[in-house]
């Protein structure tokens, strides 16, 4: 009986040996930039060419801001988000002499901030 007790004993070590091997898998939380950019033409650049585009694009942009293209608003949504924020009454407040931002206008260029993609 002790034969096959020892015989079973050494039959476990190995089992749980490589148990404790497996590695946990890791979730792949990249977002293809495709995505990414759709969600920038479908809601971003509608924003940003009703309110801002017309002063910051073109040869000389307002306060050399240039926010035409996708890359340009990725590199400076911090700024960008910064003025649209603004209080009412801010003389820095953006879009300049209109209306701050509506709350989705708001949310939706928030959420494009938290978009991040491989590129």
């Amino acid at each position: 009986m002790k034969k096959v007790f020892n015989l079973l004993l050494l039959c476990l070590i190995p089992i749980s040996a490589c148990v404790k091997n497996i590695e946990p898998e890791i979730e792949d939380s990249t977002v293809d930039c495709t995505v990414v950019e759709a969600y920038y033409t479908d809601h971003v650049a509608t924003i940003l060419s009703s309110k801002c585009t017309g002063c910051h694009s073109g040869p000389t942009p307002a306060f050399g801001l240039d926010i035409s293209t996708y890359s340009l608003v990725k590199t400076n949504l911090s700024k960008i988000l910064d003025r649209v924020n603004r209080n009412s009454g801010d003389a820095e407040l953006m879009p300049q002499g209109g209306p701050k931002l509506s709350v989705a206008n708001l949310d939706t260029l928030y959420s494009f901030s938290k978009m991040e993609c491989d590129e």
